[in-house]
């Protein structure tokens, strides 16, 4: 073998390497720590406005309940036959190669309160075009009106348009109805996610898959009518749309055996649930009517319940009301067989991207300590390394080391180490201060 072919098959394997684990890429810092360069708003103006977007853009944000304004640009709808004019609650991000990075799911809240429903005017966090997205550990919230019983509103927690390679990981979305504005013309990949909503609260177009995550349903506030989970509107062009796969759904008990898995909004919609889990069961028919519109495909595979027995589905529905109002067949098996559902594998939805591997949590090192120093073996797969005292992060660095500058006895330290998008791994075992 020559010198030449040998260098080529290197670098082939390097790239292949890198576009599947994004692995040994060298270190780097966070573009903007919240709070300390400013507030999530600003954190977002600092990504759209940054001169190079080729390079990825990473927001590191410490816990705290941040309620946001949104960017104040004045809104002007029409309410009972008058046009009301208000400041946009909505904070939008435009720049691609974005990662967003909470410290944790439970304790980094990112709370708007908007003042007039809808699903285009409501949303706390709009990608628009903003591809390459990557946010994990956190929780974004509409809560409208700060009303819990406001379940017949529409207020959009996160809404994409038109991105492609998004990737959330361990991300709660909490609203009632729309709480996720699904991504028109683009793909994400959803993984270990909680969604919380009352009426199609995961709606619109896009490849979606959620992995792992978890679908919770809200009290609806009356007893007369039912919670939907999707409403899709999936493009006659896309062969996937909603992929649900080894998901837990959730609700009170009243919920259960009344609720249903989606309804057809427009457009071609999509969606099948696959080895899901179901605390709480959808009524029979399983899905319900919309619009008039017919669905290209509602399905299931193995579908078990609380006691992990397999759900009936043989009542599930196969005609819908047309757009001439006439009940239609459908024209597929609302419960696919074990060859059908091996064609919802990640990599045959989204061929070539693995963003599941892309995703993966960088392990954390063993750690050596000695009078005030800490030490461990650098790792290659580490983006950074956020150094953490009684489990909340004091300090990211580049380097296999940390010099403790003042510590109170007992005091436990630990490593986090980030992927390359900048999500945080588990934490390292514990050495307890002072050290010997």
């Amino acid at each position: 073998m020559t010198t030449t072919l040998l260098t080529k098959i290197i670098v082939l394997m390097a790239v292949v390497s890198s576009g599947t684990t994004c692995s040994a890429q060298g270190k780097w810092t966070y573009d903007f720590i919240v709070p300390r360069d400013g507030g999530f708003v600003d954190a977002i103006h600092a990504a759209n406005n940054r001169a190079d977007k080729t390079k990825r853009f990473r927001i590191f944000i410490h816990p705290q309940y941040y309620r946001i304004k949104g960017e104040g640009n004045m809104i002007t709808v029409v309410e009972n036959g008058q046009r009301v004019e208000f400041p946009s609650p909505m904070t939008t991000l435009t720049a691609p190669n974005t990662s967003i990075i909470g410290e944790s799911m439970g304790s980094t809240q990112i709370e708007n309160c908007p003042w007039h429903e809808g699903i285009s005017i409501t949303s706390t966090l709009f990608l628009k075009g903003a591809d390459s997205t990557y946010i994990q550990d956190l929780e974004l919230w509409s809560n409208y009106k700060n009303d819990p019983r406001a379940f017949a509103n529409r207020a959009v927690a996160l809404n994409e348009k038109n991105c492609r390679g998004n990737i959330l990981r361990n991300v709660s979305l909490l609203s009632t109805q729309d709480t996720y504005y699904t991504n028109d013309g683009g793909t994400t990949y959803l993984e270990d996610c909680k969604i919380s909503g009352t009426v199609d609260f995961i709606c619109g177009g896009g490849t979606i898959y959620f992995n792992h995550c978890d679908i919770r349903l809200l009290p609806r506030g009356d007893t007369g009518n039912r919670d939907v989970i999707t409403a899709p509107a999936t493009a006659a062009t896309s062969p996937y749309g909603y992929v649900f796969a080894d998901c837990y759904v959730s609700g009170s008990p009243e919920q259960d055996g009344r609720f249903h898995l989606g309804r057809p909004w427009k457009n071609a919609p999509r969606c099948v649930w696959l080895n899901c889990s179901m605390d709480v069961t959808p009524a029979p028919e399983g899905w319900c009517e919309m619009n008039g519109t017919m669905p290209a495909l509602f399905a299931e595979y193995s579908t078990t319940d609380s006691h992990f027995a397999q759900v009936d589905l043989s009542a599930r529905r196969t005609t819908f009301r047309n757009p001439m109002g006439q009940q239609q067949q459908v024209a597929y098996n609302p419960v696919l067989t074990d060859s059908e559902a091996e064609a919802y594998t990640i990599d045959r939805v989204f061929p070539g991207w693995h963003p599941d591997q892309r995703a993966a949590q960088v392990r954390p090192p063993l750690l050596k300590a000695k009078g005030k120093v800490i030490t461990w073996d650098d790792i290659p797969e580490a983006g950074c390394y956020a150094v953490c005292r009684d489990r909340k992060i004091i300090a990211f660095t580049t380097q296999p080391t940390y010099t403790i500058t003042s510590a109170p006895e007992g005091a436990c330290f630990s490593v986090r180490c980030a992927n390359w998008y900048g999500g945080l791994g588990p934490r390292s075992p514990e050495v307890v201060y002072p050290f010997k």
